[in-house]
């Protein structure tokens, strides 16, 4: 068939006046092939449809009461024109038809499929067409089914055409009918059978129903056969006489209306009761006496069940919705009907004079808009603006707005989508929250004054779940807000009391009302912190206990630089007590040796020498004694000099390598540039001797003795970080070892006078007391660190003695940062907030956490960000070395600042540590933190 269609529209009227089809009767073979394309696509409405020049007149038709209307009214007119198949989805949703009268009135279509009618020299006559009232999709078997029908209706015209014309081809027409007939039959019967709704053909036999025939479907759900339901009475199959006399009845009204009739019953089955959707229509022509009709039936169990789970959902939004605070507001986005409003919408806008004209349809959303935005005076409309979504990918929106009566209402809206999931709607919610406002701003107001505070306010009930920690609490502690709340403070804290027998704090606090005293704690990270705590018991309104209030001041530091302040007293009330010991013993050694020497010169023999010699001995050795006690308690002030530190480092190279063990490795490393230092060295000879003396008998099966000297400028950071430093330029010599190390109980004790760690008579306990005596009177200071099985480090810090030096720090220059994001990993509190000080303050930017483990998380969230990490090599938890290879394993070109007080770490991490990873010893100060930052990401 040639499908190209001739515009001009006299040749179109021409072919299809030749059929002469208008205003004919109607025929079965016409009447069949609606009803056939009705079955494939379920719709109420088909029609064979010839457009003439000023009217759409219908051959045959299904669910339509007119028989023809103007041509421009409707769809077939523009599927003729265009010569191709036209499908219409959606009406409405289509400019060129949503005002088109049969959407907006009867039969109201919202769906359309149109397959022209062509003849064999292209000429397109009508349309084969289906329409439905509601919006829907079309499958690509059910446009092939609807070609073939068209093609069956224009062999059917060709047929009438040609037995008009040419009555010598009745024969061959009725041949070409035939076969069309029997496609038509194959065709309807094809689809009869594989339908999937039951369907059938009965006949009326008094008060019985005869079932000529029956399809698949239909068997099926009577437990049947097809060949078993062939003319077999209805009452045979079992179904009971009172549905048998309903259906009669529904028979009798379809014969007397010459119209189909739907009805809905419920129907008991062995597998339980079902809901069946019933269509029947009478046969027109039938050549039997007794009238026939066909029947669909088509199982709706589930739409019932839904539609009364859905009656059930809808009573109780009804109830809910009338006892809710909210207000609802639904409105139609076609018509701006205003589909409900509950009793609460209209007592929160004071419009309750309009509800009845919204119930019964007089009043628009529009309407409503208006009379709320009089009454409120708003200057924008209050339903529209800021309370739709910004674009369609949006469906939700939520915001507030204050009314001029003071009034805060919240507002909240989105899109209901009707069971296509297409948008038909849009909900609206109002709440007054102005009282939760007027709370919420107070409890900001006093959230914020416990937030300023800088000592940790917690909130417990009785049974020790925490339900309120501010700001400071989680600067104290390390744990956020969100990980605090209803922990239980005993397990989170692990509270011990400092001073006193273990009191019960709880009981005390519930006797007396408070309590208040130190306590140690355990924060995040695992360290100990030394809290001062203060407990008073809350009560509710009846005066019943009801939970604990507690004042938290971290006075960790403090009670470290007491320490300091206390040992530094005892250190001095001891050299006090000590120098006025070492007067009088000089007193009592000095007789002694004079008396001894008299007694030499007399004759003796030789065994009296030899004890005078022992006495003498041992005289001078308590002489020895004394002057070091002297050294420890004054300083022992000599004769001051500029020193060279490298030559005295060189000397005490000698004499290691010269007298010490083979087993034991000496490393020396001295700064270029070193700067000159003031002071006797006899004196700072012996600090030396003694530190290696201390060393070599740490390392009893050998070890690594390392001596290194290099300039330091200690700032306001490291000055606050030590109680003895002062700012200014020094020289630190620092002396460490790999041998056993030192207690941390004994740590504090070993500068105080005889006191001693190795064993008896080995050691008269005041080396180091002479150490420190020495430095002191040099006006430096010492710092010392150790770990059991790793070492310990000595570092001697003397002030720098050239007066060059202070110009020379003038033209140093910091360098500063670039913005970047440094992540700061250290378990001191006090040292991570120095370090993120002294960043920000040079143009970097920086976060922190107090253990490896938070470091990871930190880094796997900010991993682009940062640009490198300063990492604490003693760490709990998850220790430096650990962090530094699961970051490298993340990224392994991460810049790393390894710090730590031990010189072996930096030994491991040169070892260990990937070409990005460099070593800066604690302490240090701003400008080497910011050097070694600017070299490592350089």
């Amino acid at each position: 068939m040639n499908n190209k269609v001739s515009q001009n529209e006299k040749i179109r009227l021409d072919a299809l006046y030749e059929y002469f089809i208008l205003d004919s009767s109607p025929e079965v073979a016409f009447d069949d092939l609606v009803f056939l394309a009705q079955q494939v696509m379920k719709t109420p409405i088909t029609l064979i449809n010839f457009v003439d020049a000023n009217r759409q007149w219908f051959k045959a038709k299904v669910g339509l009461n007119v028989s023809e209307m103007p041509r421009d009214i409707g769809f077939d007119s523009l599927c003729v024109s265009h010569g191709k198949t036209l499908i219409i989805p959606d009406t409405l949703a289509d400019d060129r038809f949503a005002s088109n009268p049969v959407v907006i009135s009867e039969p109201n279509v919202r769906f359309y499929v149109g397959i022209p009618l062509i003849t064999p020299v292209g000429e397109a006559i009508g349309t084969l067409c289906a329409m439905d009232t509601v919006a829907r999709e079309i499958t690509s078997e059910q446009i092939k089914s609807l070609e073939a029908i068209s093609r069956l209706v224009m062999q059917q015209l060709e047929i009438r055409k040609n037995l008009n014309n040419n009555v010598a081809d009745i024969k061959t027409e009725y041949e070409k009918a035939k076969a069309a007939l029997d496609e038509s039959e194959n065709i309807i019967k094809g689809f009869f059978d594989s339908a999937p709704m039951m369907m059938g053909i009965v006949e009326l036999r008094e008060n019985d129903i005869l079932h000529i025939c029956g399809n698949t479907a239909a068997a099926t759900f009577l437990g049947l056969n097809p060949e078993a339901m062939q003319k077999r009475f209805v009452s045979d199959m079992g179904v009971s006489p009172q549905f048998i006399s309903q259906w009669i009845d529904f028979y009798r009204q379809t014969e007397l209306t010459q119209s189909s009739i739907t009805f809905e019953y419920p129907y008991d089955t062995d597998d339980g009761s079902r809901w069946l959707k019933a269509k029947v229509s009478p046969i027109g022509n039938c050549s039997e006496d007794l009238p026939r009709f066909a029947y669909l039936l088509d199982d709706i169990t589930q739409r019932k069940q839904g539609e009364e789970k859905l009656r059930w959902k809808q009573t109780l939004l009804r109830s809910m919705t009338s006892v809710s605070p909210l207000a609802f507001y639904v409105v139609e986005n076609r018509t701006g009907n205003i589909l409900y409003a509950n009793q609460r919408f209209y007592e929160i806008w004071g419009i309750e004079d309009f509800k009845e004209q919204v119930e019964t349809g007089n009043l628009l959303h529009s309407d409503i808009v208006e009379k709320c935005h009089e009454l409120t005076k708003s200057k924008v409309p209050i339903f529209i603006k800021y309370c739709q979504p910004d674009s369609i990918e949006e469906d939700i929106c939520e915001d507030e707005i204050l009314l001029p009566d003071g009034r805060t209402i919240r507002r909240f809206s989105r899109e209901i989508k009707n069971q296509d999931n297409q948008d038909f709607a849009r909900l609206y919610m109002f709440e007054n929250i102005t009282n939760r406002k007027q709370r919420s701003h107070r409890l900001r107001e006093q959230a914020a004054l416990l937030d300023i505070a800088s000592d940790g306010i917690i909130m417990r009930d009785l049974s020790h779940k925490i339900l309120l920690w501010n700001k400071s609490a989680e600067v104290i502690y390390g744990w956020t807000e969100e990980e605090a709340i209803n922990r239980n403070a005993y397990e989170l804290l692990q509270p011990q009391v400092l001073l006193g027998d273990d009191e019960d704090i709880y009981q005390t606090v519930l006797e007396k009302g408070s309590w208040q005293g130190e306590l140690k704690k355990v924060s995040k990270s695992g360290q100990k912190i030394i809290i001062e705590s203060r407990w008073t018991l809350v009560r509710d309104e009846n005066n019943e206990p009801k939970s604990i209030l507690t004042v938290d001041t971290d006075i960790t530091q403090r009670k470290e630089f007491e320490k300091q302040f206390l040992r530094a007293q005892r250190m001095e009330s001891i050299g006090t007590l000590a120098s006025g010991i070492a007067h009088d013993l000089n007193n009592v050694l000095s007789p002694i040796l004079m008396s001894v020497q008299l007694l030499k010169n007399k004759n003796r023999d030789e065994k009296e020498i030899d004890l005078l010699e022992i006495m003498e001995k041992n005289a001078k050795r308590g002489a020895n004694l004394v002057k070091q006690v002297l050294s420890f308690a004054r300083g022992i002030e000599g004769d001051r000099t500029v020193i060279q530190v490298e030559e005295l480092v060189w000397e005490m190279k000698q004499i290691v390598e010269q007298t010490f063990p083979k087993s034991i490795l000496l490393n020396q490393e001295i700064q270029q540039g070193l700067w000159q230092i003031s002071g006797d060295s006899t004196q700072l000879h012996q600090v030396l001797m003694n530190l290696c003396l201390n060393a070599r008998d740490a390392m009893p099966n050998g070890g690594k003795l390392t001596i290194t000297a290099e300039n330091i400028i200690i700032d306001d950071n490291y000055a606050g970080m030590h109680l003895d430093a002062e700012t200014g330029s020094y020289v630190v010599i620092s002396v460490s070892d790999t041998g056993i190390g030192i207690a941390p109980d004994l740590l504090d004790r070993i500068f105080e006078p005889f006191f001693t760690t190795k064993e008896f008579g080995k050691g008269t306990g005041l080396g180091l007391s002479t150490v420190v005596g020495i430095i002191k009177g040099h006006n430096g200071f010492i710092n010392v660190s150790s770990n059991l099985g790793q070492g310990t480090l000595f570092e001697v810090y003397l002030p720098a003695a050239n007066t060059n030096v202070n110009r020379q720090i003038e033209k140093l220059q910091t360098p500063l940062g670039n913005g970047e994001l440094i992540l700061v990993v250290d378990d001191e509190p006090s040292v991570r907030d120095i370090t993120l000080t002294s960043l920000e303050q040079h143009n970097y930017q920086a976060i922190t956490a107090n253990d490896g483990i938070e470091a990871v998380a930190l880094y796997a969230q900010h991993q682009n960000k940062i640009s490198a990490a300063i990492i604490d090599m003693m760490m709990p938890n998850m220790d430096g070395a650990t962090t530094i290879n699961t970051l490298h394993k993340m990224n392994p070109y991460l810049r790393t600042i390894a710090v730590s007080g031990l010189a072996t770490n930096e030994q491991n991490i040169k070892h260990k540590s990937s070409k990005y990873t460099t070593f800066l010893p604690k302490p240090y100060t701003a400008r080497e933190l910011l050097t070694a930052l600017h070299l490592v990401l350089t």
